[in-house]
């Protein structure tokens, strides 16, 4: 894993979602700091609905984050199925990115699901997420 504020996208699930990886590189371009990670995530393959994030989602990556998960949900119809499995750690700022980050989606029906997050994660989530609509914690 990447040490300090970087947020962390892995390979597998960039490669059913091309469209992801052009906003990835152009949000890695325009200075947010997000490795792309060459190793299995882990709770399932990459498929055009899911996306793993690892690594900070803090105050220096939300923006960032905010337009990855726009672009990553925006094709997406039903469930929008983020797993948190790898987040080492989540402020206030990245609740307010996954929220900013889908709320086109979650406006037009669609949920959002956050998967296996750690402990300390699901904390803040529980905190950040108050009256969120169309979010599901799992």
């Amino acid at each position: 894993m990447h040490n300090g504020d970087a947020l962390i996208v892995f390979e597998s699930d960039l490669a059913v979602a091309p469209h992801v990886r052009s906003c990835v590189d152009e949000v890695r371009a325009a200075g947010t700091q997000i490795v792309i990670s060459h190793q299995e995530a882990d709770g399932g393959q990459g498929v055009p609905w899911r996306l793993h994030l690892g690594g900070a989602l803090t105050f220096f990556t939300s923006s960032g984050a905010a337009l990855v998960l726009a672009s990553a949900s925006d094709p997406c119809r039903d469930v929008f199925r983020l797993d948190l499995a790898l987040l080492e750690f989540l402020g206030l700022r990245g609740c307010t990115a996954l929220l900013h980050g889908t709320r086109r989606f979650r406006e037009h029906g669609g949920l959002l699901s956050i998967e296996h997050p750690r402990t300390p994660v699901r904390r803040v989530l529980r905190h950040g997420l108050v009256g969120a609509h169309n979010v599901r914690l799992g």
